[in-house]
């Protein structure tokens, strides 16, 4: 009997084991594949790894803009370009295995949920193990289209990408979400035409409709055809047909329209079909102490919310503590980059109680230092606090984490006036638009 069973070691698998392991708890973990999941091994830092070197590669073409002289056209080296990735997604691979192992114990198989007699077991290994909670952590997988199924060669999903062995000459990405859109910008860097294609009215259709805008500037800037409000009809051969009749040749179709959770197979005896879990607000299940955190929740599918929803279930099961939901930000790594939280502005029913303040990034004097003065901050707010925070900028990634911290926090604006940001940075214009914005 263990104190804690984690099926799955991603974001949330693993924020579960640090927490069990600094309380002394007993802990099995279960890992068919590699420990760190989709984000450190398909997903968010291999990605990230190649978008600084196409971002680079944007740099340098720039230049002569600069005052920089190259003696020859920069070109760049795909393979090299993937080693680099390896490189860096092997150096943490190294490290977090081994120093599980140190800690409990690790099973590296599939785990299947057994329910026998009333009770719950973990089928693995052809073994079975029992723990008084299980908290499954399982992840997800890419969406598959119909008529557009995964071969993997011409049809494929963000995960085969590091598998190609030279870059397409053309490149249709179907879905404009933050994988649809770094992946353009990553393939636009690098020199390769990409049509992009969004079934809804808008880019990025998840995003602030003032970031959606912006976000479309950005793909006019970078030379990359977008079609809003558009599908593939038909397919034949490499010929994409779309449903406004706009008819062109591709050499590769990436279809990246979501992911869905994947959890494991829960086997009651006596019953000859696999059982669904029920997964409830606070993450447990219909199952006594079994819980659903991360991709496998499907509530929001982002690492760092994964790791969040682990720590609340841990706080539950250690201390008996109840789950606290919070606003999550959520950042799509394009050039500039696009960062949200909280509210958006097309979701606000009784607009006279708020108030909406927007600048460009252009008003702070370091975007022009960086060359990057495209762009723009929206808070919103009410009851003179922040509800929502929408940017698009160089360093986005970090704007949205000072105003997480001033909203979660429930900072007043008249105090956040009060804050001293260095000067210059991009930091400052936090502090511009709420003196500033309109």
């Amino acid at each position: 009997m263990y104190d804690l069973a984690i099926i799955g070691l991603g974001p949330a698998g693993l924020e579960a084991c640090d927490i069990a392991i600094k309380n002394n708890l007993k802990v099995i973990a279960f890992e068919e594949d590699q420990a760190g999941g989709t984000c450190l091994n398909q997903g968010c830092i291999p990605t990230k790894a190649i978008l600084h070197c196409a971002n680079f590669l944007n740099e340098l073409k720039q230049s002569e803009s600069l005052g920089i002289q190259l003696f020859s056209t920069p070109n760049f080296n795909w393979h090299k370009i993937l080693e680099r990735k390896i490189d860096i997604v092997s150096k943490f691979n190294k490290v977090i295995e081994p120093s599980l192992k140190r800690n409990i114990t690790l099973v590296k198989s599939k785990a299947e949920i057994c329910v026998i007699d009333n009770e719950i077991q973990i089928a693995a290994d052809d073994n079975y193990y029992q723990a008084k909670n299980i908290i499954v952590a399982s992840g997800s997988k890419p969406v598959e289209l119909r008529g557009l199924e995964f071969d993997h060669e011409f049809i494929v999903n963000s995960d085969d990408l590091y598998k190609l062995t030279q870059l397409p000459k053309t490149i249709t990405i179907v879905g404009s979400g933050a994988i649809g859109l770094e992946w353009a910008t990553i393939f636009s860097a690098l020199n390769v035409d990409v049509k992009l294609i969004e079934k809804a009215p808008s880019i990025a259709p998840l995003c602030d409709i003032d970031v959606q805008k912006r976000l479309e500037r950005v793909l006019k800037s970078n030379k990359i055809d977008f079609y809003k409000n558009d599908y593939i009809i038909n397919l034949n051969k490499n010929v994409v047909t779309l449903s406004a009749q706009k008819t062109f040749e591709t050499d590769l179709i990436l279809v990246c329209v979501g992911r869905k959770s994947v959890l494991p197979n829960v086997l009651i005896s006596g019953c000859q079909e696999n059982y669904k879990l029920k997964v409830f607000e606070d993450y447990t299940t219909d199952f006594d102490n079994l819980f659903v955190v991360g991709d496998a929740n499907h509530e929001v599918m982002l690492a760092h919310a994964a790791s969040y929803q682990a720590k609340s279930v841990m706080k539950k099961i250690l201390f008996n503590k109840p789950i606290v939901k919070k606003p999550v930000p959520s950042v799509i790594y394009t050039s500039p980059m696009a960062a949200s939280l909280g509210i958006r502005e097309q979701d606000i029913e009784n607009k006279d109680e708020y108030v909406i303040k927007k600048l460009l990034i252009s008003s702070v004097a370091k975007s022009w230092c960086d060359n990057m003065p495209d762009g723009l901050i929206k808070i919103i707010i009410k009851d003179n606090l922040i509800q929502g925070a929408h940017i698009v900028s160089k360093e986005a990634d970090s704007l949205i984490s000072v105003l997480n911290i001033l909203m979660d926090r429930k900072i007043p604006i008249d105090e956040i006036d009060d804050i001293i940001f260095p000067h210059p940075s991009f930091c400052e214009v936090i502090g511009e638009v709420i003196k500033n914005g309109r």
